[in-house]
């Protein structure tokens, strides 16, 4: 991989390593949110939102060169869900800092159904509050920068997309890494990245 889209894989493989499948809209809206505010005066939501998660897209498009990411299911509006491959699941490890006992499975085909799913995504994209960095946007024009500085200046959000785990297990036998039978997955921030803590989960 190389060029523009080699800058975004590590913003990608975070995002599907923890939301484990996801729309490029969604990996924009937590990576890049700079891009809401470029590309706003083109004519049609749709050609903004295209504008907006191009650089995702393109990015994504690579990764599936090299097997690292692939596409699997649609939400209900038809957008198609993006998920991690067994040499993706690894290299969201490496970006996440995390065992690769803590990543879970690849999660091919979970997503069909979507509606549930996309709530949690959606949940976390909500909690993140990412701001847009400023120091993308040197060059754009005045009033641009101003709407975004506006946004940088709301109540931040909760952590990293890195501070937050979803399918998370809470086993009821066995340990964090390898649960028994019985227990049941959660999605949850986790603020306390300290070897061997795990927070409580989010209902």
């Amino acid at each position: 991989m190389a060029g523009p889209t080699n800058a975004s894989r590590a913003d990608v493989l975070r995002v599907l390593g923890v939301l484990k499948f996801v729309t490029t809209d969604q990996i924009q809206l937590i990576s890049l949110p700079h891009l809401n505010h470029r590309h706003a005066d083109k004519p049609t939501a749709a050609k903004r939102k295209a504008a907006r998660t191009a650089t995702p897209t393109a990015a994504l498009a690579d990764m599936r060169r090299h097997r690292l990411a692939a596409n699997g299911g649609s939400t209900g509006a038809g957008e198609t869900l993006r998920h991690r491959t067994l040499k993706g699941l690894e290299g969201a490890a490496t970006e996440l800092q995390r065992p690769l006992s803590e990543m879970g499975a690849t999660a091919r085909g979970a997503g069909v159904g979507g509606a549930t799913s996309m709530t949690v995504n959606e949940t976390v994209v909500a909690l993140l509050r990412s701001k847009p960095d400023m120091a993308k946007l040197a060059t754009d024009p005045p009033e641009l920068r101003a709407a975004a500085q506006a946004v940088v200046k709301t109540p931040p959000g909760v952590g990293r997309i890195g501070s937050h785990w979803t399918r998370a297990p809470l086993p009821v036998a066995g340990s964090w890494s390898t649960p028994g039978k019985g227990g049941a997955q959660a999605d949850r921030p986790c603020p306390d990245r300290t070897p061997g803590r795990h927070p409580a989960a989010v209902h």
